[in-house]
Parts: C-alpha cells; structure tokens; sequence
C-alpha cells in the first residue's frame, strides 16, 4: 500500500474510532449513564497502545512490520487519544492532582506533534548541508576549526596590513569559535551570525593586500565550516532532547493515571 492510501486509510480509521466514541458518549448522556467512565477507559486503551511504538523499536529483529508504519499508528492513535481526552476532562478542571494530569497529558501530545514535525524537517535541513557530522564527534572538529582559526590569525599579524584581520579575530571571531553558542540558537538554529560575519571579514579586503587576502578567504571558509557544525549539533541535539523529555514525560503520565485511575474507584466505593 502506498504512503497516500496509507494516510488516507489512517484518517478514515481516526475519524470512524471519534465518531464512535462521540456516539457512545451521546448514548451514556441520553440513557443516563456515566460517560466519564466510557471515555477514561477508552483514553487509558488508546493511551497504553501509544508505548507499542516503543516496544516495536526495542523488538527490531521481529518481523512486525516496518517501524516507520509504526511511527505512523502512533500519529493516529495520539490524535485519537487527543480527542478523548477532550471529551473525558470536565471544564473548568478541579483539583491539583487533575489539572497536573491534564498538563501532564497537553505537555505530552504537544512535545509528540513538534517531534513529529521535526523528525520530517531536521533530516532535510542537515542534507542541505555538504558534510554529515556525528553528533558524538562534533565537539572534536570545532576545536580542530576554532585551533586552525586561531593559528591563521597568528600568522596574519605577520603580513604588515595583516594585522588588521588578526584584531578582527581577537573582537569578533574568537568568541565565535570558542564560546558556545546561545541558547536562542540552539532552540532555533539560524544563519543570522554566519552572514554577519562573512559580510564583516568581506569588507577587511579593501584593507588587505595579497598575503592578508588569502588569510582572510581562509578565515571565511573556518566561519562556515563552524556554522555547519553549530547548525548541526543545535538541531541534533535539540532532537535529542525533545525525545528525551517526551519519552520521560510520557513515563510519568503512565503512573498519574494509574493513580488517577485508583482515585476515581476508590471515591466510587468500587475499591
């Protein structure tokens, strides 16, 4: 099956299991009977079957199907299960415990859908880029860049006029290859810098003569080859780090509503 009709199917099904749901929830209102109950059970199986991705990954030597249909199930099921949720909680929402669960829960579908939409978009973003860089190993290759850096710059004070680009390189680029870089470029990764600064050492060239321009073009091509490497591990590790949180917070709303979940019949009396 082609991946058209696989979403098409996918939707179809979403769209059929709400519809079914709203009309059990409709019946439980118009007989009088406990939807909260229809809903939350429902909720609690749609929500268990959202850690089969994961039990899928951990089991790859199975034959079970591709990973990436199983990534797919998981889309659908945490828009279902979005859904639910909606039709479950009560408005306005009372008590620590349940609005801790309710954040808990928006948290969690939030952090899957930017995921989501970044698992698709980083992969494209880095293959913009020439060179593929390991995460594990970038560290290592910008002190390689910031060290050639630094010794180009040394060497320009040699030139006479080349003096001029190793005071730039004291003001404006040392910082650059060796302080790591914001937090806002970390959370959005973007080339803001990169021109500034090729626009910068650009202009040291009416001030330069032979020798200090070949340093200079040097110079150009370590801020890009630093840039790629910022731009890499900023989108990797913020990747990373998103998956991290996801995962941990959708551990510790295994275990609120587990204990949401005794509450509710221990205040029934069923426990």
């Amino acid at each position: 099956m082609r991946g058209k009709q696989r979403r098409i199917l996918g939707v179809t099904c979403t769209l059929l299991c709400v519809a079914l749901t709203a009309t059990g929830v409709q019946y439980c209102r118009d007989h009088l009977g406990d939807e909260s109950t229809l809903t939350g059970w429902v909720l609690l199986v749609s929500t268990a079957g959202l850690y089969l991705l994961s039990v899928r990954k951990k089991w790859l030597q199975l034959r079970l199907g591709p990973v990436a249909s199983w990534l797919q199930m998981h889309v659908y099921l945490g828009s279902f299960a979005s859904v639910v949720f909606l039709m479950h909680i009560g408005w306005p929402i009372r008590g620590i415990f349940e609005l801790a669960l309710a954040s808990c829960f928006v948290i969690v579908a939030v952090s899957g859908i930017a995921l989501g939409i970044m698992s698709r978009t980083t992969p494209v973003k880095l293959a913009a880029i020439a060179n593929d860089y390991p995460l594990d190993k970038i560290p290592a290759l910008q002190n390689r860049v910031a060290s050639q850096a630094h010794q180009t710059a040394l060497q320009s004070a040699t030139f006479g006029e080349g003096a001029t680009l190793s005071e730039y390189y004291q003001r404006r680029l040392l910082p650059f290859f060796r302080s790591p870089r914001s937090l806002f470029y970390r959370l959005m990764p973007n080339g803001f810098t990169r021109r500034k600064l090729l626009r910068e050492l650009d202009d040291l060239n009416r001030y330069l003569a032979e020798q200090g321009q070949v340093s200079q073009q040097s110079m150009a091509v370590m801020v890009k080859s630093k840039d790629d490497l910022d731009y890499h591990y900023a989108l990797q590790t913020r990747l990373r780090l998103l998956f991290a949180a996801h995962i941990s917070l959708t551990w510790a709303l295994v275990l609120m509503i587990g204990v949401h979940v005794v509450l509710v019949y221990r205040f029934q009396g069923a426990l």
